[in-house]
């Protein structure tokens, strides 16, 4: 068994002991558990990963585990990289260079924003992606599942949620994009978004994509 632990957060005995046992019960060579299972009192699911190729179904007797399969071709992703940095392992895992692009970024914030403004209660599961992709770019830091829910545990509600995405977007569209990309892309979707401006996630990713085009216009 593996510890991958980076923060020397303290991790439950009790759990560490119950992950090893099902770990040692799996055939897959590459396989670990990540999430609030093992350092919270409190926990819904167990969040367990197994990287394969092949397609069989991997069933667990646990009923509270909840099974990924992450194909060899995707342990390059930010995803990836995030949910194995802290985590019990089976065996070393095996780690690729990141890739990502700008574009990958936007599709992000492009889906995040519509999901949390229908969900305004619900949004803690929602932005993980959101946030895990914009400190990325605008720290080059991979946040793991622990420094994600203590950054999501800083948003008091949606609303701040909402004031990240406008603080940080533009900033980091304007730095990691070039101006090629922000007139050929980012035009047209402020054009998508103007056809449906009475719905609330499209104004506000309208007025995004105006701050971002005003931003690189300003140099």
């Amino acid at each position: 068994m593996i510890i991958y632990n980076p923060h020397d957060i303290h991790l439950i005995k009790d759990r560490s002991k119950e992950v090893e046992t099902m770990l040692k019960q799996q055939t897959t060579k590459h396989c670990f558990i990540t999430g609030s299972f093992i350092y919270k009192n409190k926990y819904n699911d167990i969040d367990i990963f197994f990287i394969t190729r092949s397609k069989k179904e991997i069933k667990m007797s646990n009923k509270k585990a909840k099974v990924t399969i992450i194909d060899f071709n995707d342990i390059h992703s930010l995803f990836y990289h995030s949910i194995s940095k802290s985590c019990i392992s089976k065996n070393i895992l095996p780690k690729k260079k990141i890739k990502v692009t700008i574009s990958d970024f936007w599709h992000v914030v492009n889906e995040a924003v519509p999901t949390l403004l229908n969900q305004k209660n619900k949004y803690h599961k929602d932005v993980r992606f959101l946030v895990l992709y914009t400190e990325y770019f605008k720290t080059g830091k991979v946040f793991d599942t622990f420094q994600l829910d203590k950054k999501i545990k800083e948003f008091k509600d949606y609303k701040k949620i909402l004031e990240y995405i406008k603080e940080n977007v533009p900033k980091i569209m304007k730095e990691k994009s070039k101006k090629s990309y922000i007139k050929r892309f980012l035009y047209t979707q402020a054009g998508a978004y103007k056809e449906v401006l009475k719905y609330e996630a499209q104004r506000f990713l309208y007025q995004l994509t105006h701050l971002i085009t005003r931003s690189h216009a300003h140099g």
